[in-house]
């Protein structure tokens, strides 16, 4: 068994055919069926099963496939830090940001990636905070700025700020930016996303704790369907600060009181996944760039107190 069978089995398993594998891999594709025949003669087990539309892992194949992967990332990733030097980190970095964050985050992370550190390659997941939370749980992503840290297991959690819950809604001839209830706030017809996504759980933990009931009348699992339906007058919705600020013009937003509404936002990793010096580097980075958008207003939360340990680990970065 080689290294190099094993990137072969990884790349047909990805691309779905021994075609498109060979094509990807710069290979001619007799070649590359023989050496996953010699692979399967070795093992004296079948690791593909060919199908009209292209290949499928039988169950021998799909475990070695797991292996090989993870195998080939370590290896990648040796040889990435072996290359890197303390001021130029060099590899790939995969971040998950929420998708309700992303136009406030994305293009400066980049920007300041790519003058900071031209050597990492990076890739931004931004979904929903439930995707990113597994995307982190599993591995598939270094590390991720997500809202519900203290939902996820076997991670590190790195708080960064609190942030504020607003309810939003347009305004009449004056925009009210006064402060509001939340048995105010929930006595509106309300637009809320899933309970699946951690905002919506956090606003029913709030209702619950104090005895108010929130109309819930309408639910819509994206920034822009909610907006639409605010921006109609046809319902207000409970927000954080970023999402909707640029979908809706002019708005009334309004920080709910009594109690107040807060969530922590951190950056997280997999405890099964230590950061290489790349993602450490990318990882200061954000912190950064989230610690700017609390500064500058731009995201409404108070900064959270770094200990002193942490911050020496910074600044040797």
């Amino acid at each position: 068994m080689t290294l190099k069978q094993l990137r072969y089995l990884v790349a047909i398993a990805e691309a779905g055919s021994f075609s498109n594998a060979a094509r990807r891999a710069f290979i001619a594709q007799p070649a590359l069926s023989r050496q996953i025949g010699l692979l399967e003669s070795e093992l004296e087990m079948q690791l593909l099963a060919r199908q009209h539309d292209g290949i499928e892992l039988t169950d021998a194949g799909r475990q070695l496939y797991e292996v090989a992967r993870s195998v080939i990332q370590k290896l990648d990733s040796v040889k990435d830090e072996l290359k890197s030097s303390r001021g130029n980190p060099m590899g790939h970095v995969a971040i998950s940001i929420p998708a309700t964050a992303s136009s406030l985050l994305l293009p400066t992370i980049i920007t300041q990636a790519q003058a900071k550190f031209p050597g990492i390659k990076l890739t931004i997941w931004d979904g929903l905070s439930r995707e990113g939370g597994q995307a982190i749980e599993l591995g598939k992503v270094d590390f991720g700025v997500v809202p519900n840290a203290e939902e996820l297991e076997h991670v590190i959690a790195e708080p960064v700020f609190t942030e504020d819950l607003y309810w939003v809604g347009t305004p009449g001839q004056e925009a009210d930016q006064s402060s509001i209830t939340l048995a105010e706030a929930a006595a509106t017809r309300l637009v809320m996303p899933p309970r699946a996504l951690h905002l919506r759980r956090r606003i029913e933990q709030a209702a619950m704790e104090t005895g108010v009931t929130l109309d819930s009348s309408y639910e819509q699992q994206s920034a822009p369907g909610i907006s639409s339906l605010v921006r109609a007058g046809l319902a207000a919705t409970i927000s954080n600060w970023p999402p909707l600020t640029e979908l809706l013009e002019p708005i009334s937003a309004r920080l709910i009181v009594e109690p107040r509404i807060t969530r922590t936002i951190s950056l997280a990793y997999s405890q099964h996944k230590p950061l290489s010096f790349a993602a450490t580097c990318m990882r200061d980075l954000v912190r950064g760039v989230l610690v700017e958008a609390v500064v500058d207003d731009r995201w409404k939360g108070s900064l959270i107190e770094r200990a002193p340990e942490e911050t020496l680990s910074a600044v040797d970065h």
